[in-house]
């Protein structure tokens, strides 16, 4: 039993001191990490030492410990070290390539450079030992080793391993662009890979203006071998949408869709990138190159509704749209609707018609007249009616009929609970009450909203409250919060002057009032929907000097910069104002668009 006792005590204090021994070592490397930190590689070299005697195998011991060893002047270990490496284990390739490295680190370059060669030379290796040894020549900063060594590989293995995408990829890294797109295009054309993926490699390296000039070089020089080549075609025409050099997109495009006879496909979906990306002219060539292909085509009822969906988007950037303008614009959808009767193709055109009427020509009664007729076709899909009834309880809204938009609204939230449309249906009956003085019951509904998953609803609801909230009277006096929002009622209705009496008794009332920046704010919208650009202008600008902190001076400074760069044509004074929500917004929802409008202004081609 004593004997039986000791054994115990024995294997117990064993297994204690291995675990203390563990335990010691991450805290021993970790120790040697700061002497490294410190400089202090004096130390840090005994520590991995010991380290790295403990385990041999360890290779980023083994790494750290050489580091440390080169760092501190300790050549003649490091030599030791690596030779004994080497001869233990002859196939590892790092060991091989540091032999070479340490003769460099000792000044004899010229044998150093014999020994990298007769190494990136060894015969007979695998597809593994190639990775192995280029990933050793890499470790070691030998970038021109790393690629002779890729260069081999692909000699001997070609295609059937995976030296072209690291080889190209070492190009590129080494500032190489030439060799490294050329070997990109090269695989595209003969590695047998599907184009999909080739492409994504192009997404991931070509992302400045040099890279798209040299690829697009090379692209040209490969096309003049294989014209018809779709891969070469497709890749150039993708280099001019990313610059956004919109005009050889299109020749580019026409004539691979003319090439591949098909019928217009691509022209139309980069009519749609142009038009989203207010390139309007180009957009307009492509929907009226595939409308030329007759009326019979495949993508004619596409290229027509296109064009018209371009018209209405330029209409709305014009300064002052002439009435000529919207007469035609006007006719046009008219005559696309009458053509092409009332169904789920056509509402996009029937929506834009019903914002022509409500927001240019102000005949919110014809709006209610189109959209009356066109929310009760039958088969209207669900989603497009509840839209039709959201965009006809605006245009009652600006008819002055308020109670049958309440209806609507109603109607859209009961059908949608869950979903976007409802949320927005619950926002602007919200609206509606606010409109109308009810607070407290479109407080009850915006406090659901705001977390709202849309993050337009969530933002309106946000807002909205808070106008709410901040500017009620102390004394529950909601007189002027009422004169306020039936002001804004009276502005969606597009009664401007009565709108604007309404705001101005507010200062004459209750001077100083916090609803000043919601005022000014108001009167620099109504400013514009007159045409007094520069007007407007001075009333943004006084509200985000005067009310710079405030909740509102994002979207003072968002309006200025949209003002500045549709209507004043001043690209350098909107350039600042979204710079101004850039910076000292940035977590506004204004800040995204701010930001894309930014780069284009400043210049900025790349991206989509």
């Amino acid at each position: 039993m004593k004997t039986s006792g000791v054994m115990k005590t024995i294997f117990f204090l064993t297994g204690f001191l291995c675990a203390v021994a563990l335990a010691a070592q991450p805290a021993n490397e970790s120790l040697a990490r700061q002497y490294m930190e410190n400089r202090e590689y004096e130390k840090a070299a005994d520590l991995y030492e010991d380290l790295h005697n403990k385990n041999p195998g360890d290779f980023n011991l083994y790494d750290a410990y050489l580091t440390a060893l080169l760092m501190s002047k300790q050549t003649d270990k490091a030599e030791k070290l690596v030779l004994k490496r080497k001869k233990k284990l002859p196939q590892v390739m790092q060991y091989r390539v540091d032999e070479a490295y340490l003769l460099e680190k000792q000044g004899q370059v010229p044998e150093a450079e014999k020994l990298y060669k007769k190494v990136a030379d060894m015969p007979e290796l695998s597809v593994q030992q190639y990775y192995e040894l280029a990933d050793a020549f890499r470790r070691r900063s030998k970038y021109n080793w790393a690629i002779y060594v890729y260069e081999r590989g692909e000699e001997q293995f070609g295609f059937a391993a995976d030296f072209s995408t690291r080889l190209a990829q070492m190009y590129m890294e080494t500032g190489n662009k030439t060799k490294g797109l050329e070997k990109y295009v090269q695989m595209v054309l003969t590695s047998g890979f599907a184009y999909d993926q080739s492409k994504q490699l192009f997404e991931m390296n070509v992302t400045d203006s040099a890279d798209f000039a040299i690829l697009r070089t090379i692209l040209l020089r490969q096309l003049q071998k294989a014209p018809d080549n779709f891969e070469l075609n497709d890749l150039l025409k993708w280099t001019f949408i990313k610059t956004k050099d919109w005009d050889a997109a299109f020749l580019q495009t026409k004539a691979l869709d003319k090439r591949l006879k098909e019928k217009g496909a691509r022209v139309i979906e980069l009519g749609d990138l142009c038009e989203s990306n207010e390139a309007w002219a180009v957009a307009t060539r492509c929907f009226e190159y595939v409308k030329t292909l007759g009326t019979n085509g495949e993508y004619y009822y596409a290229a027509v509704s296109g064009l018209l969906e371009t018209r209405f988007q330029q209409l709305k950037t014009e300064v002052k749209p002439a009435p000529e303008t919207l007469q035609t614009l006007e006719t046009e959808m008219l005559q696309f609707l009458t053509e092409n009767g009332f169904n789920d193709g056509t509402w996009r055109i029937a929506s834009r018609l019903s914002d022509v009427y409500t927001q240019f020509k102000h005949t919110p009664d014809k709006a209610v007249d189109l959209l009356e007729k066109f929310y009760r076709v039958p088969g209207l899909s669900m989603k497009n009616q509840a839209e039709a009834k959201l965009a006809l309880g605006d245009a009652y809204i600006a008819d002055s009929d308020v109670w049958s938009s309440e209806l609507l609204f109603a109607q859209v939230e009961k059908d949608f609970p869950e979903d976007p449309l409802g949320q927005e249906a619950k926002y602007r009956r919200a609206r509606l009450s606010y409109y109308r003085g009810d607070y407290d019951w479109a407080m009850l509904q915006l406090d659901v909203l705001k977390g709202a998953t849309t993050q337009l609803i969530s933002n309106n609801a946000i807002r909205l409250a808070l106008t709410i909230t901040e500017n009620l009277g102390i004394d529950s006096n909601y007189d002027a919060l009422e004169r306020f929002s039936k002001a804004e009622l009276l502005l969606a209705q597009n009664k401007l002057e009565e709108a604007e009496r309404e705001m101005d008794s507010i200062p004459k009332l209750y001077p100083g009032h916090s609803l000043s920046d919601d005022i000014l704010l108001q009167k620099a919208i109504i400013r514009e929907k007159q045409y007094r650009f520069e007007d407007a202008a001075e009333l943004y600008n006084t509200l985000v000097v005067a009310f710079g902190h405030d909740i509102l001076a994002d979207n003072g400074w968002y309006r200025l910069g949209l003002l500045y760069e549709y209507k004043l044509k001043d690209s350098e004074q909107a350039r600042k104002a979204y710079e101004k929500v850039i910076l000292d917004f940035p977590g506004s929802f204004f800040m995204p668009d701010a930001r894309a409008r930014f780069r284009k202004l400043r210049g900025d081609k790349l991206g989509s």
